[in-house]
């Protein structure tokens, strides 16, 4: 085994969870915090070196000796300080980092500005991961991994392909997929190819697709062997993680039900969502499940802030015959022991970012989702240029190789997935999807420089 050293600041869930599984896959682990309670903590806990600092201070990030480690995980409970200590780690000679954010928007929207303002190789929402999980969960989705582009309106998925899916059973140009949507590829172990309409995946296999923000559910959805729709579904919590669950099911589901046990809350609540019903209550009395008539849903989902209220509220939800129960556990013991009962789908947002942070490793610290069959493709963003020569050409007209396809067009703010009739106008920015071996071709046919 090839043994490196990791570095990870902040020894909360994520943290903690991420050093001990680095520690028994056998690498050397410096763990940062600032609280002396933890440092007593990890001593006892971890095998792994503790350093007691403010991973935003120089000097905290040189005793941890971070320019001799592989990596360094800002995972702390602070957007600011993970930011900040990812650009001092790179200042200190570390030559990767990964921060992670509180918030889905931060990734969907502003990822790629801090990836480059903060010179982080990987930025990882938990909530967003978590969400991901949940609507896996719920919906039968096979998402393994999402990217976003155009501040968010165009969604990249990678999907694993089942035997029943239409990507295995019919070929690609007879898959009948929704207008601004498109499968840019297939992936078999570490070999990536761009398909034609007469290609199809095989079981096992890994599809990138992209879609605009409002249809890619739907593409997911047809693709998927398991996919289904729902009837009603009703959500205990009305936090930002149960917000973010919820905008991502309401196309897919018959109705949304979210119980809030504050007050002030379920009344922004149901001012913010009309379309939602906005319900004050307490999800673990089994009265007022009753009287709600939450045993109608299809789907129950725990995601308040209390570990023990999710699961119970679960369990009385399945006594009420709810057929499916997802619930969001942070504490390790909790999850693990629940997990094993195989009675609720447990959704941990510290094993979901471990597992991220593990891919990212495991891939040769490829960070996007486009580069994980080593580097095989990647996207490239370019302005069209009045001497270029497809300025007023339809896509169908362009001479282009099958290893450079143009994924989406943005003009005049307006984001689009374009289709053989689309022409390109100078101006237009333009999103290529380029195979390796196609990106000296790419300059050829968009002359100028990447854009962002």
């Amino acid at each position: 085994m090839d043994t490196k050293r990791y570095a990870v600041m902040g020894a909360g869930e994520v943290g903690c969870y991420l050093a001990r599984t680095l520690s028994e896959a056998g690498h050397q682990v410096t763990l940062i915090d600032s609280d002396p309670k933890k440092q007593r903590m990890v001593e006892d806990q971890l095998d792994v070196e503790f350093v007691l600092g403010n991973g935003t201070h120089m000097a905290t990030l040189q005793a941890a000796e971070v320019d001799k480690c592989a990596l360094f995980v800002a995972a702390s409970s602070s957007d600011e300080a993970n930011l900040v200590a990812s650009l001092l780690a790179k200042r200190e000679g570390v030559p990767r980092t990964v921060v992670r954010v509180a918030t889905a928007e931060g990734v969907t929207k502003y990822g790629r500005i801090y990836e480059s303002a903060f010179e982080a190789d990987l930025l990882l929402s938990t909530q967003l991961l978590t969400t991901t999980r949940i609507l896996n969960c719920v919906l039968g989705y096979n998402t393994l991994d999402v990217e976003y582009l155009f501040g968010g309106d165009i969604q990249v998925r990678r999907t694993q392909v089942e035997a029943d899916s239409l990507l295995n059973t019919t070929c690609l140009a007879d898959v009948e997929l929704p207008r601004g949507s498109l499968v840019l590829a297939f992936i078999t172990g570490n070999e990536l190819r761009v398909p034609s309409g007469g290609d199809r995946a095989d079981p096992g296999d890994d599809a990138i697709m992209l879609g605009t923000s409002d249809v890619i559910d739907e593409v997911e959805r047809r693709v998927s062997g398991h996919a289904r729709r729902l009837g009603p579904v009703a959500i205990a919590g009305g936090g930002s993680t149960a917000q973010t669950v919820a905008a991502g099911l309401e196309r897919q589901v018959e109705s949304i039900k979210i119980i809030e046990s504050n007050r002030s809350r379920a009344e922004e609540l149901a001012a913010k969502f009309p379309d939602y019903e906005i319900r004050h209550g307490d999800a673990t009395d089994m009265s007022f499940l009753k009287s709600e008539g939450v045993g109608n849903a299809r789907a129950f989902i725990a995601l308040t802030g209390h570990d023990e209220s999710n699961l119970m509220a679960c369990l009385l939800a399945q006594e009420l015959g709810v057929p499916q129960m997802t619930a969001l556990v942070r504490k390790s013991d909790t999850s693990s022991l629940w997990r094993k009962l195989g009675l609720i789908d447990v959704v941990s947002p510290r094993t979901v970012a471990a597992e991220r942070i593990g891919t990212y490793i495991e891939s040769g610290f490829e960070p996007h989702i486009e580069t994980f069959a080593n580097g095989a493709a990647t996207f490239i963003q370019r302005r069209v240029v009045p001497q270029s020569a497809v300025v007023g050409c339809t896509l169908n007209e362009l001479e282009i190789p099958q290893g450079l396809v143009v994924a989406a067009v943005q003009r005049n703010g307006r984001n689009i997935v374009p289709r053989g009739d689309q022409q390109l106008e100078v101006g237009d920015k333009v999103i290529l999807f380029v195979r390796q071996s196609e990106k000296d071709l790419a300059q050829l046919v968009f002359p100028g420089a990447d854009t962002e």
